[in-house]
């Protein structure tokens, strides 16, 4: 700290000499008789020469024209005050002799002014400021004491008490000022710490600290800040923060202006703001910065200050709009969700703009992707579902947006669908194009799909209203067919407001006694004789009326309630094979979800051990996507060893693949009339599925006989058993037993 006190005497040094030139100069107009001898008149020149030295040496350090070291620089201090003092005082010593009692006044009042101003001048270095005063004193003293006369006796005195005091006054007020200058430079050793804590902190981190003014202008500009936006710091200290921003682009980039408004209103009401997003362009990209900060008391009662925090939130911010992005986009397809989608149709509900065009809503669900899914595997179910997507965009249209809403149903949206003709003939083209092939792993592939559209006259009032009548068209489409499009009507609600009482009715449970069993006849086609019979449930429903087990079933099967329903249609069917002669076979159907039920087996075999009939009177029915997961296959292997046979049901109306079939206990294959051969052209490719089922040692039996001529069609093609009206109607258990008497046993 020494040095730093020699520095600031150096400091002051200049100042001192000039006064010392002047006092010496007024000393020699004024109280050096002219006549006084030798020594006062070399004394001006002395006390010149000193005074210049001083001041010499004292700018010279200042502007660093020279460099002392340190003892020098101290030395050089104690010298220059200790040889000024001596001077000052012996002038004393050779006057008070030869001047007048109005001289020695002066003289008097001169020395001790001149020395109490050395003391303040030297009271940085306690050393050199008692140097100055005892030189001063002790010769002034001397003086005093070889004068003549009580006067001087007394003038002694007040001498040594002046003196006293100057040196306690030294000793306090070089205490003092170290003190204070400790505290400076403690707190100067402070802020620099800080300083660079700062900046280490900001070097290595992505937030910073700054501080304006009232006005606005920047009092502390973060360094890694500037560099990093390419500016300097130094130049930008006092540049208002709207320059700044301005200069880094923030109003030409999205959400620039609306941040800026923000923190001018915070400024405005002199109101803290809290993470303020503001976008700034540094080196051609966009970053983001996130500011916080409050007004601070500054100096005066009436001024403040702005002091805050920012971070580069740049990472964090591409990380939440990716995160927004995945929400609102499906991650496999890259079209919009269901929650997106659902939220712009809302949006355009909402718009006046959209009652100036007709808006309308479709939703397509592929017919085959269950059975890609579960037969080659979900990897491949995922690359049908892209090529999906990617057909329907090119296919589709500007007014037109598309979302993925799950699974493999899409929904399409049109700004402008016309009137319904126009409506069905834009659906047509995804139709059409869906039923091309699509060749995935080398894999050939038919899928096609339903399309349920709804096209209001007027608006609905909820995005829900709207998707919910078309989801009801999509469920008739599926309801009617391959590559159907229905368009919603009222009747569609009647449907699902019936699906919705049955599903009620179905959880209170059904009693048994409220089935009846009807069965629809096969016949031999060579005999005509009732060979086989497929059994029908009919649930008289109090509200409902008469439900077939068709719709009935269906509806258990999504619900989770096909177990027990399956479980007492198979035990009416065991009581009903029981009344038949043995070779009368009684065909159950079955679905997925009774055979992945464990306990389903169970039941097939505890209902076989309370009746009378034998399992090889029994046929389970499964469409052919039922045999496809290993649960599934286990069950039908579990059921095939009781003796139960098993018929692939509706062939051809999915994915067909006899390949599909093999190491499977099927003992049939039921061929659904669209390839009956009755068509014309048809008769070729039922010869041809004859031939393969045969040789896999299956039989095949053919559904959809009506006619005569088409009862001879398939007996042609080698077909042994069909059904259909040219087979019979339905018939009761009782018929069938009466029809079948003759060879009962």
């Amino acid at each position: 700290m020494t040095r730093e006190q020699i520095a600031v005497t150096f400091g002051v040094l200049p100042w001192a000499a000039a006064v010392h030139l002047v006092v010496t100069l007024g000393l020699t107009l004024y109280v050096i008789p002219p006549d006084s001898g030798l020594l006062p008149r070399l004394w001006p020149i002395l006390a010149g020469v000193i005074g210049l030295v001083g001041m010499g040496v004292g700018l010279a350090i200042r502007f660093d024209l020279i460099a002392p070291t340190y003892r020098m620089s101290y030395a050089f201090l104690i010298v220059e005050f200790a040889v000024v003092g001596i001077l000052y005082s012996s002038l004393a010593l050779v006057l008070y002799p030869i001047l007048d009692d109005s001289g020695d006044l002066i003289l008097t009042a001169a020395s001790a002014s001149i020395t109490g101003a050395g003391a303040v001048a030297t009271a940085m270095l306690r050393i050199v400021g008692l140097t100055w005063v005892l030189s001063n004193l002790v010769i002034l003293g001397v003086a005093f004491w070889l004068q003549p006369g009580p006067e001087f006796e007394r003038i002694l005195i007040g001498l040594i008490v002046y003196g006293a005091a100057l040196i306690g006054g030294t000793i306090v007020v070089s205490g003092n000022l170290e003190s204070r200058y400790r505290a400076e430079l403690r707190a100067a050793s402070e802020r620099s710490v800080v300083q660079m804590l700062l900046e280490d902190f900001e070097g290595n981190a992505g937030d910073f600290v700054w501080e304006t003014d009232q006005k606005g202008k920047f009092n502390r500009i973060p360094t890694r800040l500037a560099s990093e936006a390419g500016l300097d710091s130094a130049e930008l200290q006092g540049t208002a923060w709207q320059d700044l921003f301005m200069e880094l682009g923030t109003l030409r980039i999205p959400g620039g202006i609306d941040a800026l408004m923000e923190l001018q209103q915070a400024r405005q009401t002199k109101t803290a703001f809290v993470d303020v997003l503001v976008p700034v362009r540094v080196h051609g990209e966009i970053r983001w910065w996130q500011v916080s900060g409050r007004p601070r008391p500054g100096r005066a009662p009436d001024e403040f200050v702005w002091r805050g925090v920012g971070s580069d939130i740049t990472e964090v911010k591409r990380q939440s709009d990716e995160i927004v992005r995945m929400g609102r986009v499906d991650a496999l397809t890259g079209m919009p969700n269901r929650h997106s989608f659902w939220t712009e149709l809302e949006r355009l509900l909402r718009d006046p703009h959209t009652h100036d065009s007709r808006l309308g809503l479709a939703m397509l669900d592929l017919d085959n992707f269950k059975s890609v899914n579960d037969t080659l595997g979900h990897t491949v179910g995922d690359a049908v579902l892209r090529e999906v997507a990617d057909r329907l965009s090119e296919a589709g249209g500007m007014s037109q947006l598309f979302a993925r809403l799950g699974g493999d149903e899409f929904a399409i949206l049109f700004t402008d669908g016309g009137d319904s003709s126009r409506m069905r003939a834009l659906l047509a083209r995804y139709i059409e194009t869906l039923h091309e092939p699509i060749t995935v792993a080398g894999t050939r592939l038919e899928i096609g799909c339903s399309i349920g559209y709804y096209l209001p006259d007027e608006l609905p009032s909820s995005a829900d209203e709207m998707m919910g009548a078309a989801d009801l068209a999509l469920f008739a489409a599926k309801e009617s067919g391959r590559g159907a499009v229905r368009e919603y009507r009222d009747s569609m609600k009647s449907v699902a407001d019936r699906r919705a009482r049955l599903l009620e009715d179905l959880g209170n449970t059904v009693a048994e006694k409220d089935l009846e069993l009807e069965l629809l006849p096969r016949i031999d086609v060579v005999s005509r004789e009732i060979v086989a019979v497929e059994v029908h449930v009919v649930w008289h429903n109090v509200r409902l009326g008469a439900v077939t087990s068709a719709e009935f079933m269906s509806v258990a099967d999504d619900t989770g309630l096909a177990y027990s329903l399956g479980t007492t249609v198979f035990k009416l069917a065991c009581a009903a094979a029981a009344q038949l002669p043995d070779h009368v076979r009684v065909a159950v159907a079955v679905s997925t979800r009774q055979l992945e039920s464990e306990a389903f087996i169970e039941a097939i075999g505890d209902s076989l051990r309370r009746s009378d009939a034998r399992a090889g009177q029994f046929e389970l029915q499964l469409d052919e996507s039922s045999a496809i997961t290993d649960q599934s296959r286990a069950a039908l292997h579990a059921i095939a060893e009781m003796g139960v046979s098993l018929t692939v049901d509706e062939f051809g109306a999915g994915f067909s693949s006899l390949a599909s079939l093999s190491g499977l206990p099927f003992t049939r294959v039921r061929i659904e009339r669209s390839i009956s051969g009755a068509a014309p052209g048809g008769r070729p490719i039922l010869e041809a599925l004859v031939d393969l089922v045969d040789a896999l040692g299956m039989e095949v039996v053919v559904s959809g006989v009506d006619s005569e001529e088409q009862l001879k069609a398939v007996a042609a093609a080698g077909v042994r058993t069909v059904q259909g009206r040219a087979a019979g109607e339905v018939m009761s258990v009782q018929a069938v037993a009466l029809a079948t008497a003759g060879r009962r046993g």
